[in-house]
């Protein structure tokens, strides 16, 4: 439960709504505190006597009382509301722009679906709770405290009853509290596993379709939401339990004023309308701890979730930069990149053994204004390689340098700025092509962004479509071929005129002929601009035979580093390459 009070610093810029929350709470609890010592004035003064004028009066009285209560009721509720949904949108932010300065290497280790969950359902459960928090839930021991009070003062013989009673309620409440604690924290894991299952089905679902494994799927995700269910049903079993218990312990109660009450009544110690109002107010004492039993399982829930909140909060980003970092731009070769004995690991899962090294010891200048092609089999480090140039990982050791800079005293913005990576797989958004390909840019002019889509064979296709540059693209590009996504992914990174452009096996859902096309279009755009550097991440060789130089990696070690002549003559390895995927002898 202490969890919950790490919401407080979000809760404390709206802390006016907040009093005004309690003030309105605390008039309706004493208006309803005032209305059982009404009710026994209308038996002991009224009805007993007689006196219908005074019954008049004070029932009159007790309307009025209870229309007070009820504004004053619903004022809180709505003050209540506002502070609630203020802290939850300053804290929302928060948590979104938290994870916008993580690193590659964070999340690696934090599924989207964890994070998806974390901003939606676990916000949720958190504003249900301050919803409640600062009018029904503060209500509560507001009015146990002023029943208890008025029990002592009827009748101070009868509070035997009730020092019985609340023991017993406190060590039922005590135990399901902790318990359902402990069992709402394992929900929120599983539904955390019922987002990535849900999400990579969503995401992979023509994989799913081509190797028809619907049936794999519905088994998978049968096993995630049955797991579910069970935790689900035992923690609200559990949790469901309380409240007839509680009503019972109550009831018990009420039965032994009556049985003792009664007495004193007969005694003539105490009169009726006391008795009533007693009764009325051990009903006061009894409700908070049945509505206890409604509000617990919230809690327990909004404790777990926002302790979920707090460790993506608490998570350090791997990849800090120096507040007064170097500006990339403003060095003298800003396309100039250098490894010093380089060496990268990825990070394992906790407890697992530490993988091995994706990079050994790479050592590599890359001139400004040169064309440079990575080659090797599938891992052997090429993209790892290219990731530690705009800072996405840092590496494990050694130095990677830019502009003649170690990147890690390099800006941030400044790096990757400069340093623009085309993915293999781009991700678009939903919008129109125009908007995707300002995204690293939104100042480009219309001209920027045509001559950038020529130079990616992106153009034309886009000319073809409905609206041209206007057209709209639907999330993840869904409306587009592999080859069209990627010759946009290309276009977009040119947009930003970088100093160093990668090209990381982004044309490889292009045919060759729309490569070649690009390759001659960059060729003559670096011509255009001679200090920006190339590098090309490839799978085919035919991609790197018109590179200036050629750096070959096997098992993430140089194995050899030149022009295509010099490999040919010298590297058994890249002489391998070029003859399987030529089928001509070396």
């Amino acid at each position: 439960m202490r969890a919950l009070l790490h919401v407080l610093p979000w809760v404390r810029p709206w802390w006016r709504h907040g009093v005004l929350a309690l003030v309105g709470t605390l008039t309706s609890v004493v208006v309803n505190l005032a209305i059982p010592l009404q009710t026994a004035r209308v038996i002991d003064d009224g009805i007993a006597v007689g006196d219908t004028q005074l019954v008049t009066r004070v029932v009159m009285t007790m309307v009025v009382l209870i229309l007070v209560g009820m504004v004053a009721s619903g004022f809180a509720a709505a003050m209540a509301v506002r502070m609630a949904f203020n802290t939850i949108t300053d804290l929302r932010r928060d948590l979104y722009g938290h994870t916008q300065d993580f690193s590659f290497a964070n999340l690696d280790g934090m599924s989207s679906g964890e994070i998806l969950a974390r901003l939606t359902s676990d916000m949720g459960k958190v504003l249900m709770v301050l919803t409640m928090g600062t009018s029904l839930i503060a209500q509560l021991p507001i009015m146990f405290v002023g029943a208890l009070a008025a029990i002592v003062s009827i009748d101070a013989s009868l509070t035997i009853i009730v020092a019985l009673m609340i023991p017993v309620i406190g060590v039922l409440v005590w135990y399901v509290l902790g318990r359902s604690g402990q069992l709402y924290d394992a929900v929120q894991t599983r539904l955390d596993r019922l987002n990535t299952v849900l999400q990579e089905n969503i995401r992979g679902v023509e994989v799913v379709k081509a190797f028809v494994r619907q049936d794999h799927q519905r088994a998978r995700f049968d096993v995630v939401a049955d797991d579910l269910a069970h935790q689900a049903t035992v923690v609200n079993q559990l949790v469901a339990s309380l409240l007839p218990t509680l009503i019972l312990v109550s009831s018990l109660g009420i039965a032994g004023v009556l049985w003792l009450g009664g007495g004193n009544v007969i005694a003539g110690t105490l009169s009726e309308g006391d008795l009533v109002a007693f009764i009325s107010y051990m009903a006061m004492i009894a409700m908070p701890m049945i509505m206890f039993a409604f509000i617990q399982p919230l809690l327990s829930s909004a404790a777990a979730s926002m302790a979920r909140i707090d460790e993506v909060l608490a998570v350090e980003p791997a990849i800090t930069g120096p507040t007064d970092g170097v500006d990339l731009a403003a060095t003298a070769e800003p396309g100039a990149i250098e490894f010093e004995d380089v060496s990268f690991r990825y990070s394992g899962a906790a407890g697992d053994e530490a993988p091995e090294m994706a990079l050994c010891n790479v050592t590599l200048q890359i001139r400004p204004g040169t064309t440079v092609a990575i080659l090797g089999a599938t891992g052997s480090g090429k993209s790892t390689l290219v990731h530690l140039i705009p800072r996405y990982y840092d590496a494990t050791s050694g130095t990677v340098r830019v502009g003649g800079v170690d990147v890690r005293q390099l800006s941030r913005h400044s790096l990757r700025r400069n340093v623009a990576v085309a993915l293999q797989t781009p991700l678009l958004f939903s919008g129109t092509i125009a908007d995707n390909l300002r995204y690293g840019r939104p100042e480009a002019t219309d001209a920027e962004l045509r001559a950038a889509a020529r130079t990616a064979q992106a153009h034309d296709f886009i000319m073809a479509m409905p609206d041209g540059y206007e057209s709209h693209v639907e999330q993840g590009g869904v409306n587009l071929s592999g080859g069209q996504r990627q010759r946009l992914g290309i276009a977009r990174t040119l947009v930003i005129e970088p100093a160093v452009l990668v090209l990381d096996d982004s044309t490889s859902a292009v045919d060759l002929e729309t490569e070649a096309k690009i390759q001659d279009a960059l060729q003559a755009a670096i011509a255009a601009n001679r200090g920006r550097t190339v590098i090309l991440v490839a799978q085919r060789i035919s991609t790197a035979l018109g590179a200036d130089e050629i750096l070959v990696l096997d098992e993430g070690r140089v194995a050899g580093h030149g022009t295509h002549e010099q490999l040919l003559a010298d590297n058994e390895v890249y002489r391998d390459i070029y003859a399987s995927q030529l089928g001509v002898p070396a």
